[in-house]
């Protein structure tokens, strides 16, 4: 029998798939979970070493013989301080220790309880990795969690050399190796992720890819200012080498022949899932991503990452491919099939194509709709974060328009500070679509000497955050939304833009708006131009609802209900 206590259970269980099997181990009460859990399984061998500074050391001199990581685990308190010279001594040797520490429930810190210090940092400096698992796991999330930071640390041993790792095991009750909280029959399976980089053996590579051939791959291509030809021609021949989709938005800026804005595949049901996502570059703003995360457990993620961090968004990871984009897509093509399968290809365009605009009411959305596709050829596109560059990616654009967006933590922070930055040393004519708060925001963007007459900015004035009304439709789920969360407002730019000697028009309605829309969008202007479109908060966040309900069709729905019901009868 093992422990019940999950954190505890999930360590003795990555060290046996890891292939660790010897543990010296000191004593204490603290960590009796995990030592029970490893005497009774004969695949580890513990040393017992009651002084824990010696005890280090003699692990070390066993990694040094065996040339194999080796685990030290203590009790709580000071117990773990005495490790300190050891782990020194082995990360200035890239020595490979496990080093596991029981902990008491973090609340206690400071309570004046028995063997209770702060001993997550206590190894800073001197390890590749250190983390603290969740004292308790109570769902599925707290699950996947604890699994993660254990690939992190374990991964981190061997990246780039070797060397220590520290993982800190609250554990609030010492007994949970006795009785009835030590029932668990067998150690749990816990998923492994994998890195792949540049001393990867090829045979390792042509099995990895070989993985693929009768799978459906989805490729997201996530933001990227700088894809090259080179990467266009490598995905066009991975597109047809595989049974694949190549998902892009307007971020991408990636434009191939097979290419599919997957954001248009509405709905996303059972049709679209696929078998291995591969993730490459930024932030991906469709919202398949938040379905994938809830997609079947048996779909595997490959993420491609230049640093390598294990980084795990649909909670599928189990690759971590260290290595540049151009260079993955290179190993990738290498291995590409003269006859693959173009089925998930079909399948997805299919639904793309039906995806369709409804009759706009006047609205963000409406702009969007009328200034987007009428955008000049080879201008440059800059798009606030949130709203605007999630409905932006319903219409469609020349494939000559370069896109932009401050994406990386998605916050609106000078988001017109970054396009006024670039429209200041470009050529070309150069657009902003922003949202009311996002603009007052960065307002001093505009108080510098370098706004050339090349900019254009539409600003979306619907007198607050209109996230919320896309979100939860407003003050009838949120009363008192526009207060605070929402910050409503009665502002407008029309002063300032003129003060900053800005060519100003405006619209309050959609007539005012389809006749002045033309000047916004012109290429010869002697000023910079600001077009400030006023909407209603609650008819914008509507009209983002209309797009997605006519594309999610009624009967779509009853099928879905109609499919659980057949499979509760089965059951």
């Amino acid at each position: 029998m093992y422990t019940n206590h999950k954190s505890a259970l999930y360590v003795v269980a990555m060290l046996k798939q890891q292939g660790i099997s010897n543990i010296v181990i000191s004593p204490g009460t603290s960590h009796n979970a995990m030592v029970r859990s490893i005497d009774e399984d004969s695949f580890f061998k513990t040393f017992s070493v009651t002084d824990e500074r010696s005890a280090a050391f003699f692990a070390i001199g066993i990694a040094q013989e065996l040339q194999r990581p080796v685990a030290i685990m203590s009790t709580s308190g000071t117990a773990t301080c005495n490790y300190v010279s050891a782990v020194t001594e082995a990360f200035h040797r890239n020595i490979p220790l496990v080093i596991i520490t029981a902990d008491k429930h973090p609340y206690f810190l400071n309570q004046l309880e028995d063997q209770m210090i702060n001993q997550p940092p206590m190894f800073n400096g001197i390890t590749k990795y250190s983390v603290t698992l969740p004292e308790s796991i109570k769902d599925s999330r707290d699950d996947w969690y604890c699994r993660r930071l254990l690939n992190e640390a374990f991964l981190e041993m061997t990246h780039h050399g070797t060397g220590p790792i520290h993982i800190n095991v609250p554990i609030s009750y010492g007994m949970f190796a006795l009785g009835d909280t030590f029932t668990t029959s067998k150690l749990p399976e816990i998923p492994l992720v994998e890195r792949l980089d540049s001393s990867t053996k090829e045979e390792t590579w042509e099995q990895t890819f070989l993985q693929l051939k009768n799978k459906r791959v989805l490729i997201l291509c996530g933001q990227d200012n700088a894809h090259n030809e080179k990467d266009a021609q490598l995905l066009d021949t991975i597109s047809k080498g595989y049974n694949c989709v190549i998902s892009t938005d307007f971020l991408s800026n990636l434009h191939i022949e097979r290419a599919i804005e997957m954001e248009k595949a509405r709905p996303f049901d059972a049709d679209l899932v696929p078998n291995v996502i591969i993730s490459l570059n930024g932030s991906v703003v469709s919202y398949i991503k938040y379905f994938l995360k809830n997609a079947p457990s048996t779909i595997e993620h490959w993420l491609i990452h230049e640093k390598g961090t294990l980084a795990d968004p649909y909670q599928k990871l189990k690759y971590i491919i260290e290595s540049n984009t151009s260079e993955f897509l290179n190993k990738m093509a290498q291995y590409a099939q003269s006859n693959a399968s173009s089925e998930y290809y079909e399948v997805c365009k299919k639904h793309v194509n039906e995806f369709s605009i409804p009759s706009l009411p006047y609205s963000n959305c409406y702009a969007c709709q009328k200034i987007i596709p009428s955008l000049p050829q080879d201008s440059i596109l800059h798009l606030g974060n949130s709203t605007t560059v999630r409905i932006a990616q319903f219409f469609n654009l020349h494939p000559s328009v370069q896109v932009f967006c401050n994406r990386g933590v998605h916050g609106i922070d000078g988001c017109m500070s970054s396009f006024i930055g670039q429209a200041a040393v470009s050529d070309k004519l150069a657009f902003l679509m922003l949202g009311d708060l996002t603009f007052f925001y960065d307002m001093n963007a505009l108080w510098n000497k370098y706004v050339r007459k090349n900019v254009r900015i539409l600003l979306f004035n619907n007198g607050g955050a209109s996230l919320f009304y896309y979100n939860t439709r407003g003050v009838k789920n949120f009363p008192s939304l526009d207060r605070n969360a929402g910050a409503a407002h009665v502002s407008s730019a029309k002063a300032w833009a003129e003060s900053r000697g800005f060519s100003y028009i405006s619209s309050t309605d959609q007539e005012e708006f389809d006749t002045v829309y033309q000047q916004f969008i012109q290429e010869e202007s002697d000023k910079p131009i600001i077009f400030e479109v006023f909407t209603d908060r609650a008819v914008d966040g509507e009209t983002w609802h209309s797009i997605l309900s006519h594309n999610t069709p009624k009967e779509v729905n009853l099928k879905t209900k109609i499919k659980e019901k057949i499979k509760n009868i089965i059951k």
